[in-house]
């Protein structure tokens, strides 16, 4: 196996301290930029536009959010960012969206669970409607239940959301593997990446190397069906002594080519 080149997305904004739980902190994303720097390229998004989230969200939403205007530029800068980790992906390189804040729990008119804008969604339907993407798979593997990426996407042949809720180690990774062969085709495979499943996370369920596991079995169905193009972003993730290293893991099982 060789390892290709993966890009990370991200802007020193995601470590701003906007209103939201206590428990999805700016160190969080601090802990996984400090253990990637210097091993994988950087690069730096813009902000989605209205239009792009309006593309997925109602205006009372997106007005909702902007009553906040650091909440606002943090939560369109992380959309941002998802779609910049998206457009890397179709390009051929791998990436990360070391993003924050989070946004699978974002619904089209409502949001929950420190996620205001659908960040995965934002990006996906972008591509979608640019005609640079048929058929995609979103490979949610957080804690929780991605609600409101399946909300969006519900009912619709070109995207499948494949939310792994497993409770038992072995089986959460026979459900990973199912999901990545229960099509013939995709165009895109796409990683909601929550890193609350860890053993020593609220989830109790996967050992740091499984991550790897993971990024290792999304990279290898992507370079067989889609041209290698495959991407993560970030989701949850709350033990912070080994939410870098859990990020590393899954990265540098993405890039596996």
């Amino acid at each position: 196996m060789t390892m290709q080149q993966l890009t990370v997305v991200y802007h020193p904004l995601y470590e701003e301290d906007y209103p939201t739980a206590s428990v999805e902190m700016p160190k969080r994303v601090a802990v996984i930029r400090d253990e990637l720097k210097g091993d994988f390229a950087f690069v730096t998004p813009q902000a989605a536009t209205e239009e792009d989230i309006l593309a997925v969200h109602t205006r009372s939403l997106l007005e909702e959010v902007k009553q906040d205007p650091l909440l606002y530029k943090v939560a369109s800068l992380a959309a941002g960012g998802a779609m910049h980790a998206a457009q890397l992906a179709c390009e051929g390189i791998p990436s990360f969206g070391l993003i924050r804040p989070p946004g699978h729990h974002a619904s089209p008119g409502s949001h929950w669970g420190f996620c205001f804008f659908n960040n995965m969604a934002i990006a996906m339907e972008r591509l979608i409607r640019e005609g640079k993407l048929q058929r995609v798979l979103i490979l949610d593997i957080d804690l929780h239940f991605g609600d409101g990426t399946r909300n969006f996407f519900q009912g619709r042949s070109d995207v499948v959301v494949a939310n792994i809720q497993e409770e038992e180690r072995s089986a959460f990774l026979e459900k990973v593997a199912e999901a990545l062969e229960s099509a013939s085709s995709y165009d895109l495979i796409a990683i909601s990446a929550g890193f609350d499943r860890y053993r020593l996370d609220w989830g109790e369920t996967l050992e740091m190397a499984d991550y790897r596991r993971i990024g290792e079995m999304v990279a290898k169905k992507a370079v067989s069906c889609c041209y290698g193009r495959r991407f993560a972003i970030l989701e949850g993730g709350y033990y912070l002594p080994h939410l870098g290293k859990n990020a590393r893991s899954l990265i540098e099982g993405l890039a596996v080519a």
